[in-house]
């Protein structure tokens, strides 16, 4: 977290960021809508050089989570978003209010048991939120990263970490296994590694 003796958010670190629309308006109701946003997502790893492999895009908010190198690079993926998505959706849709987003919440990953559980809160979101009905919607979605997830990962260890963080009515006694996902052959990426 950002603290008084350093102003700027630190180098070599996990972030997770979360932007909400103004007043919780719908605006991504409609997946032509959702595209724009992750348009935007993906213009942030082309410019910026920054891979954000987790992402979630719900009709009033966005979950995404990324390993940063330089803390300062914080400012430019929130305004390349926001700012972005703005621009491209006021040019293509009406919108109810001026502001599109009211908020953004930012936190810093700081443990491994940390960063599995909110990949597991981002994966499962549109379940979460009832956008979707099942792991085989999730699994069709594009606006969710629960598909790469399962390719790189296992689709037990994956769904493990969702309903150890999302109750969700297919399965509510599964727990977080920390050593489970320590066998994992692939992992997260973590402040000693590069994110890909």
């Amino acid at each position: 977290m950002l603290n008084k003796e350093n102003p700027y958010w630190p180098n070599n670190t996990i972030y997770f960021l979360t932007g909400s629309t103004f007043l919780h308006y719908p605006y991504f109701k409609e997946d032509e809508q959702k595209q724009i946003l992750l348009n935007q997502i993906r213009k942030v790893e082309e410019k910026l050089r920054i891979s954000i492999p987790l992402y979630s895009i719900a009709i009033n908010h966005y979950h995404i989570k990324f390993y940063l190198k330089n803390g300062l690079d914080l400012s430019k993926i929130k305004q390349l978003i926001h700012g972005g998505t703005s621009y491209e959706y006021k040019k293509r849709f009406k919108m109810k209010y001026k502001e599109m987003w009211q908020s953004s919440k930012v936190l810093q990953v700081t443990s491994e048991e940390m960063d599995w559980k909110i990949t597991g809160y981002i994966a499962g979101n549109l379940l979460k939120h009832k956008e979707v009905s099942t792991l085989k919607e999730l699994m069709n979605n594009p606006f969710s990263c629960y598909r790469q997830l399962i390719k790189k990962y296992s689709e037990d260890l994956i769904n493990n970490l969702i309903y150890s963080v999302i109750d969700i009515d297919e399965n509510t006694e599964a727990e977080i296994n920390i050593d489970a996902m320590k066998e994992a052959k692939a992992s997260i990426p973590t402040p000693s590694a590069k994110a890909g």
